[in-house]
């Protein structure tokens, strides 16, 4: 997939898809469109991630189009590249903003959402992303969304799973970036609960060797084994190594990101057998935008793409419900109450601007391919 930065404003369904069916169905949608911003990395180190979320809200937008838009007005997106780094995401936000007068705004990362936070503020748009720093949100005085799965939501499967398994030793490998005590404490507090004896170590991102911690695992003799960060290629690493060097204990995540396609070609089949748990994601319930992901790019989508699709349809419900208007949009946003995720189940959001949403607990049975399935803790 490759997204053409001078592509600045996109309607889809009556231009971008223009042959397909559902561009056909678009045109009932007429007149101006409500434009939504997106600034997410399209180069750069962080480009990869435009390259896989991008066109699931792409999709998104087009599925509602297809519908006939909002109050049969269509969508349109305005895209511009933050690359990823706080000064270009504060450009790009003031250009959709002042330039095409976006009303809502969709964007990823912590330091890059930190930095837009006081824009939104000012300019009274709300923010939307998929970032899962506890508490973030909560700084920015309604004005940021977050639409993701916390450690702290996931854990409870993982640990009732832990508890009925008689898991007395728990071995970590977190980040040695500022979220390894969050996680790192949130799992010692989980292996306290179950009486379990719960010792990490912190791997440095980046790292293409990790066999002396793996080894230092492999002494403390678990009965788990806990792989939680960032999401990068690195935990993949791990993974692999830990095998080849005759690790056999089953293997946990507290997030999503076995879903991910780069994430899982570092494992491969170093991921068969892993237990992870996080962001719902029902086949069948998102079958239409798996569909039309795996069409326009060769494979299917990962939790990431779930989440933004949710939040385009978060937007348009607030555009349904008070116009298109940045204060009325957040006001809807805020005030989300049992709304219907395309993974499967109701999300709702608190009062931090973080939502409570669907999780699962999902056994990886193909790891390179992808194949997981929902299982009982």
């Amino acid at each position: 997939m490759r997204i053409h930065r001078d592509r600045r404003q996109v309607l889809l369904g009556a231009g971008a898809l223009a042959l397909s069916p559902l561009a056909a169905r678009a045109q009932q949608a007429s007149g101006a469109p409500y434009k939504i911003g997106v600034t997410y990395p399209l180069s750069g180190p962080q480009g990869a991630w435009g390259q896989l979320i991008v066109p699931a809200i792409e999709i998104a937008v087009a599925h509602a189009n297809a519908a006939g838009g909002v109050n049969g007005r269509p969508l349109a997106l305005v895209v511009e590249d933050s690359k990823g780094n706080p000064e270009a995401a504060v450009s790009a936000m003031r250009k959709v903003v002042q330039v095409d007068g976006v009303q809502a705004i969709l964007t990823i990362f912590t330091n890059v959402v930190s930095a837009q936070m006081p824009l939104a503020q000012q300019f009274k748009v709300p923010l939307l992303s998929p970032v899962e720093a506890p508490g973030l949100t909560a700084k920015s005085d309604h004005w940021v969304f977050a639409h993701s799965s916390l450690l702290s939501r996931n854990l409870p499967l993982l640990e009732q799973r832990w508890k009925n398994k008689g898991v007395k030793r728990i071995f970590g490998f977190y980040p040695n970036t500022p979220i390894a005590p969050y996680g790192s404490g949130l799992i010692q507090a989980a292996a306290d609960r179950i009486g379990a004896v719960h010792e990490n170590v912190l791997f440095k991102l980046g790292d293409s060797d990790f066999r002396s911690l793996i080894i230092r695992a492999k002494a403390f003799n678990p009965d788990a084994i806990m792989i939680w960060g960032h999401g990068t290629p690195d935990e993949g690493v791990i993974m692999k190594q830990a095998r080849e060097l005759g690790v056999t204990t089953q293997m946990y995540n507290g997030s999503a990101t076995p879903t991910v396609k780069s994430y899982r070609e570092a494992a491969g089949k170093a991921m068969d057998g892993l237990i992870y748990s996080g962001f719902k994601y029902d086949r069948t319930s998102a079958k239409r935008l798996i569909d039309d992901y795996k069409a326009k790019l060769g494979f299917e989508p990962d939790f990431a793409a779930l989440e933004v699709y949710d939040m385009i349809n978060m937007v348009a419900a607030g555009i349904k419900a008070n116009g298109y208007d940045g204060e009325g949009i957040r006001k809807h946003i805020a005030s989300l109450k049992d709304f219907k995720s395309v993974g499967g189940g109701l999300v709702s959001m608190d009062a931090d601007g973080q939502t409570e949403n669907p999780v699962g607990l999902y056994l990886v049975k193909d790891g390179d391919k992808g194949v997981f399935e929902e299982i009982q803790p």
